[in-house]
């Protein structure tokens, strides 16, 4: 029977196709960097898991059976210190998957020709400032120029064998540190032939922190990103650049729930989206937030689609998808109230809840 959802007088009924559409997918919580701002330092999970060859397999076989058109690779670690990755890139390219791969770029001088030769389709690769002392200060362990001898590399490599792909993206974390040299992202975005930039706001791991980095705290910095709409406009043609909301006063939407992906952790359990994968905790306007991991399903035991089409999935991606949740991040009581503390429940009785999400506010971005 397939699952039904209430909501006063009506009664929704999943669809008898429905089925996943994307997948991400984290090969390893493991990282050579070690960013100030990671969710990893949050975390009292283990931080060096790697996914098995025999749970990957497994879970290529059920995204092709689920009808899976792209998955990306990325998660809580870097995708490429997994010692297979580039053989399971090859592999999910081999059975007709879109592939994105997100990476700090530390190891694209290494595997710039292999990334190449596969045509991978997208590369997102994060570099939050191009000023060495400063990239070296937030990207703690990592080196600026590595990552520039990189993505030269596989400019130059695309021209010589004449491919397209991959699509390059830089993908910057703004924050009152980074936010004066937004401006020149653009000239080292088209001297490596990235195709797009895209800019997403900071989540704060501490009160501290957000006093002293985060930019949707900061009026300067939020004219700044402001400004750089209309430098944006005027590059279109050039170069793509995605700017954040600055703001919580808008429509929501769930870039998980609305494109129909779900997120396969380095274990095979099946959290909503890279947001509720791990628990955490990170602050937003003073208030601390406690994160608990959701999980839906298990690939070691179960099927993709069968966990997609499990009862709660089903029910808790209706909730979302209409938003049927109160909006925690601009409620004018949420300073005096207990239940916007955690992802648990809400006043509306959701459990879980997605109510103080600001990936779904559109101003944090993940690559999908």
């Amino acid at each position: 029977m397939l699952p039904k959802v209430n909501d006063g007088e009506w009664v929704i009924t999943l669809s008898e196709d429905s089925h996943p559409e994307q997948l991400m997918i984290e090969l390893t919580t493991a990282c050579n960097y070690d960013c100030v701002f990671c969710f990893r330092r949050v975390t009292n999970e283990k931080l060096n898991g790697f996914m098995e060859e025999q749970l990957y397999r497994k879970i290529l076989d059920d995204a092709v059976k689920a009808g899976i058109k792209k998955i990306s690779f990325t998660g809580w670690g870097e995708t490429l210190v997994h010692p297979k990755a580039l053989q399971f890139i090859e592999e999910a390219k081999g059975r007709g998957f879109n592939v994105l791969v997100a990476t700090n770029g530390f190891f694209l001088d290494k595997y710039a020709e292999k990334l190449v030769s596969l045509e991978t389709d997208e590369l997102y690769v994060s570099v939050d400032s191009v000023e060495e002392e400063l990239y070296s200060m937030l990207r703690v362990g990592g080196n600026l120029s590595n990552v520039t001898k990189g993505l030269l590399k596989i400019k130059k490599l695309k021209s010589e064998q004449g491919h397209l792909k991959p699509d390059v993206t830089l993908q910057v974390t703004v924050n009152n540190y980074n936010i004066k040299g937004l401006r020149a992202l653009p000239d080292y975005g088209l001297s490596v032939h990235a195709t797009k930039i895209v800019v997403s706001m900071m989540l704060p791991l501490t009160k501290e922190m957000e006093k002293s980095m985060a930019c949707y705290m900061n009026k300067e910095c939020v004219m700044e990103i402001e400004k750089m709409r209309d430098i944006a406009e005027s590059l279109a043609p050039y170069i793509t650049i995605i700017l954040p909301n600055t703001t919580t006063a808008t429509e929501r939407k769930c870039p998980f729930v609305s494109r129909l992906a779900a997120f396969i952790r380095w274990d095979g359990k099946v959290a909503p989206c890279i947001y509720y994968a791990h628990s955490w905790k990170h602050v937003f306007e003073g208030i601390e937030r406690k994160i608990n991991a959701v999980i839906f399903g298990d690939l070691n035991k179960e099927s993709l689609l069968d966990v997609w089409r499990s009862p709660d999935y089903a029910a808790f991606r209706a909730r979302v998808y209409f938003f049927r949740m109160p909006s925690c991040l601009d409620c004018p009581v949420r300073h005096f109230c207990a239940l916007t503390l955690s992802n648990e429940t809400d006043c509306w009785g959701n459990s879980p809840t997605c109510a103080a999400c600001p990936f779904s506010h559109d101003m944090v971005r993940c690559p999908l």
